[in-house]
């Protein structure tokens, strides 16, 4: 019985270790090897990649993030849900609802949306004058991505 108890307080501390907030941790997603959960492309460009983690391990994955826009239109995750998308320049996954958003159709996205993320204002700043762009908050991706 103790192996047993020992097998599931390690399972529960490697569970509490992995949330963040109480949200589940981005996952890397097997690039070429994923379909979108909305437009069944493969996920191929990690640049443009998203991703929602259910408390229970389910990933949905997203090849452009006007498909995860689209897909959150349409349903209606668990609130422990992570919600991540990638930092257009560093690779890194961000939380979708604080990172900063551009939106340029000089931004070739492989579903077209042209949003692409950022970690931090200033990057965000300077991408859309480069691509003519324009930024956008997290609420603006969701009603205007993705249709």
């Amino acid at each position: 019985m103790r192996k047993l108890e020992a097998v599931g307080a390690g399972i529960a501390l490697a569970g509490l270790l992995a949330c963040q907030d109480g949200r589940p941790e981005p996952v890397e997603i097997p690039l070429n090897e994923a379909s979108c959960s909305h437009c069944r492309m493969a996920v191929s460009e990690r640049e443009f990649a998203a991703e929602v983690v259910a408390p229970d391990g389910r990933v949905n994955y997203f090849d452009d993030i006007g498909c995860l826009a689209a897909w959150l239109r349409e349903h209606q995750p668990p609130a422990e849900a992570g919600i991540y998308v990638v930092d257009f320049e560093t690779g890194k996954w961000l939380n979708a609802e604080s990172a900063y958003y551009v939106k340029s159709s000089r931004i070739p996205t492989p579903m077209a949306s042209g949003v692409v993320a950022f970690s931090d204002a200033e990057r965000a700043v300077e991408a859309a004058k480069r691509y003519e762009g324009r930024q956008l908050t997290w609420q603006e991706v969701l009603s205007e991505a993705g249709r």
